[in-house]
């Protein structure tokens, strides 16, 4: 069965990105091999990919700009957004608007017998929780402190978690993974 995951690198103070809305401070511990591996696990395990409109403008940019390549590969991405974006050649698009209930069939659909990754932001991360959608986090936390920014949710959400998973992945990097209840 398909679940929809949220797995997200944060600072030790529970940001996700700085008060710029900049996340490149997570770049270097991307490259780290535990962090790496354990990405490439989860990423093994997804069939489609949900995007919220800023964070894929972002990436979209960072892409064209050549600062970051297109890893999501030819895997369906869903981008929930207000707004005209650009495309980014040869990337499986879908550009909506709406309830995330009502599209998360459709969504779940197109991720086949993998799992659904929430890559963010914040913001659309909150409206699957409370959307009652979100099964799972995947919390990357690494040793920063930003301070302010945007945190982990976007939302005043409200949730039970429970605890599934510990690992340490170097580097002063863990990873931990929640149910959410």
């Amino acid at each position: 069965m398909t679940s929809f995951k949220y797995y997200v690198g944060a600072s030790i103070d529970g940001f996700i990105a700085d008060r710029a809305g900049d996340a490149h401070w997570l770049q270097p511990f991307s490259k780290l091999a535990g962090v790496r591996e354990h990405f490439d696990d989860f990423f093994a395990g997804v069939g489609a990919i949900v995007i919220g409109g800023k964070t894929y403008e972002n990436i979209a940019r960072d892409v064209a700009e050549g600062k970051l390549e297109w890893v999501y590969g030819d895997k369906p991405v869903w981008v929930f957004t207000h707004h005209e974006l650009p495309t980014v050649p040869g990337a499986d698009l879908t550009f909506i608007r709406g309830e995330i209930g009502f599209w998360s069939r459709d969504i779940a659909r197109s991720a086949s017998v993998g799992d659904v990754w929430v890559v963010g932001g914040a913001d659309l991360a909150g409206g699957f929780v409370e959307a009652g959608m979100l099964d799972e986090l995947l919390l990357i936390t690494v040793p920063v402190l930003l301070g302010g920014g945007a945190n982990i949710f976007g939302r005043g959400v409200n949730m039970e978690l429970d605890g599934l998973e510990l690992k340490d992945l170097g580097g002063n990097v863990f990873a931990s993974r929640y149910a959410i209840t």
